[in-house]
Formats: C-alpha cells, structure tokens, sequence
C-alpha cells in the first residue's frame, strides 16, 4: 500500500488536498469519493511534513475531542458542536482550532479529515478513530473513547518523564563537573610538573592526557554533534529512512523488544477502539495500522493487511509481518476464534501498557544508583590521579 495525493473538489466549489493510504490511484479517488469529494487527480506521494505544534496543542486537542463527544451525544451536529466551541471556549487556542475545524466540515470535509489535515495538533491516531466513529454512526462513543484514550496516554507519558527528570538532571550536573575537572583543574597540575622539569607517575600522566585530549576535542566534538544532529534530521524526513532506520532498531537484542511491546500496546489499543465502535475486523486493521508512527511495522502489516483481503487468516499474516510479540499473535488469534477480539486486544492492551509503566519504573530506579556509581567512579579516579600527583610533588621537593 502506497501513499497518495488526491486533488478533490469539495461541496462549496473549493479544491483541497488529501493524503490517503491506497493500494492504487482509482482505490485513493474512491476513498475520495466517499468521503464528499469529487476528486481530480490521485498522484503518489509522501504525507505532508508536520509543522512545529502551538503551545498547549495537545491539552487543545483533548478539550476539544472530550467536548465534541459531549455535545454531539447532546444531538448537536459535529458542524454546530464546533460553532459552539469557536463561540463559547475559554481558551483562544482551542476556539481558533475549532473555527478552523468548522470551515472544513463546513466545505464537505469530514470531522476526521479536517483532523487529519492538521497533524501538528491531531496526531494519529485521532483521525483514525474518528474516521471509525463516523463510518460507524457512533462518533459521539468514539471521541469520548478517544478523549480517554488521550488522558491515559497523557498520564503514562508524564509520569515516565517524571521518573527521568531525575536521573537526566544527575548526567548533565555529571558532565558538567568531570568536563570541568578535566578542562580547569587537571591541567593545573600537569602545569606543576612542567614547571619542576618532572615526570608526573604513570596514572597521573594518563588521567593529564585525557584532560589535554577533552579541552582540545570539546569544540570540535560540539560542532561535530550539532551536524550531525541536523543531518539526521533532515535524513528522517524521508519516510523510507524511518522506514530503515525502525528496521535496523526491530533487529537490536534489547531495543527491539522493547519497540515491540510498544507497538503491541499502541496497535492493540487503537484497534479495540476502533472494533468497539463496530469496524469489522479489516476495516480496524486498516485504520490501527495508519494510526503507526513506526515506518517499518507500517509497512510490514499494510503488507499483512493485502493478504488478508485476498483471503488469507488475519493472526498468521499478522504473525508473518513479525513486528508484534509472540503473545500479542496468540491472544489476537484467540480472539478471532472465540468472536471477542475487540475485548482480546482491549485486554492485550492493558497487558503491555502496565507491562511497559512497571518496567520502565523499575529501569529508572535500577538506573539511578548505576549512574551515581559511574560517575562517582570517573570523578574517584580523577581525584585519586591528583592525589597521586601531590605525593609526587611532595616527594619530589624532599
């Protein structure tokens, strides 16, 4: 499956432009169609580049889906829910999205459209969900389920960053006091053998020569990283470099895993989601996978998902793609079998999330004492080195 550029004509006479997953140019003017459009061309092409989100654009964007579901289940249409959300919100923020949300619905375009069309502030998978909901008839039950799904992911996500700021504060303050010790202090001493014509002892002289190798390398390594971080960013911006670059972190003995076990909780997630708001089983499969920002699973189950319509078993192609955990194959297989699979990888989920949060509690607080030993044993031996330098000096002036 590709990605297309489709060219339409909206309701009011306006032309617009929509990226769509499509096995072909005739399947993406369909999809077109179906969502109101008339289009005009279908071309390959990449998603367009996500621009820099505002300020608070996520708490933004979970106001506004938790409303939208609050006023469309009141029996408001998604075009009057966001009138009043333009009108009434307290946030200037959220009413400027939501004027802009409206003039979409407003021109033809679907509320998961005009999610999609602006990815910097509705990242997948809210379009995708929405979409569901929409095709569904249920769209009131799918953005509160979104909205729920957004706060779990918003606790998870700030309680990992809160586990870190610790341990990341302790490397910086770490660094910075070896690279000082290195740069300031070490070559002070080194200075004193110099001036008394004496040769520092063995371990000294090593610690002296990393110093004098840290101060003349530190600019160059600085400017070196700076690059090299552009470089890398303007690399990733290419889908198939993401596309290789998830690859080659699948195959890592311990990152890929882990990658795994992130994806299986992202993927079961969003599909349970998406079954609950009555997707069959294809339809979800689709959208889940859309809703991936990991390139190379991408791929793997869009492939899955092309055998699947020709006739294959969804769990073993599923299996082929090799990009879910073993046990995330099985209990999805079990689902099938049983007809509950929308329960089976609402329970999958939780599996991996707690999996994950319990896993990632314990490598910080396993991470925390290893980092201060690290570092105390760099600044130990640096320490010990000028000691060694002082008894030296003293033995040497006697």
């Amino acid at each position: 499956m590709s990605g297309f550029v489709v060219r339409a004509v909206a309701a009011d006479g306006r032309e617009t432009e929509l990226f769509v997953q499509a096995a072909s140019a005739s399947e993406a003017a369909a999809m077109a169609r179906a969502r109101g459009l008339v289009p005009v061309s279908a071309r390959p092409g990449e998603a367009p580049r996500r621009r820099r989100p505002p300020r608070g654009a996520a708490q933004a964007a979970l106001r506004i889906v938790r409303e939208l579901g609050a006023l469309t289940a009141a029996g408001l249409t998604v075009e009057q829910a966001l009138a009043s959300l333009s009108t009434y919100a307290s946030s200037a923020l959220v009413a400027s999205i939501a004027a802009g949300l409206q003039e979409d619905v407003r021109s033809g375009m679907s509320l998961a459209d005009a999610f999609a069309a602006r990815p910097e502030i509705f990242p997948p998978p809210l379009p995708q969900i929405t979409e569901a909901g929409e095709v569904s008839g249920a769209l009131p039950d799918a953005l509160n389920d979104l909205a729920d799904w957004q706060e779990k992911q918003a606790a998870f996500q700030s309680e990992i960053r809160g586990a870190l700021v610790y341990p990341v504060i302790l490397l910086v303050l770490a660094f910075l006091a070896v690279t000082g010790l290195l740069i300031f202090v070490v070559p002070r001493f080194e200075q004193v053998f110099a001036d008394l014509g004496a040769a520092p002892p063995a371990f000294a002289a090593a610690v002296f020569a990393t110093a004098r190798f840290a101060a003349r390398a530190a600019p160059l390594a600085l400017a070196a990283g700076f690059l090299l971080v552009l470089l890398a960013g303007w690399w990733l911006r290419g889908a198939q470099a993401r596309r290789w670059l998830h690859g080659q972190l699948h195959r890592l003995p311990l990152l890929g895993p882990l990658m795994r076990a992130l994806l299986a909780a992202r993927f079961c997630r969003v599909l349970a989601v998406l079954l609950r708001n009555g997707l069959s089983a294809a339809p979800a499969f689709r959208l889940a996978t859309a809703s991936l920002t990991d390139e190379y699973a991408k791929t793997r189950l869009e492939a899955a998902l092309t055998e699947v319509r020709r006739g294959a078993a969804l769990p073993d192609e599923i299996a082929k793609a090799g990009v879910l955990p073993p046990l995330a194959v099985e209990i999805i297989r079990v689902g099938e079998q049983t007809g509950d699979l929308a329960k089976a990888t609402e329970r999958l989920a939780v599996l991996y999330e707690n999996r994950l949060e319990r896993g990632a509690s314990t490598a910080v607080r396993l991470a925390e004492p290893a980092l201060i030993g690290f570092v105390g044993l760099i600044v130990g031996v640096i320490i010990i080195s000028i000691l060694l330098a002082l008894v030296s000096v003293n033995n040497i002036g006697m």
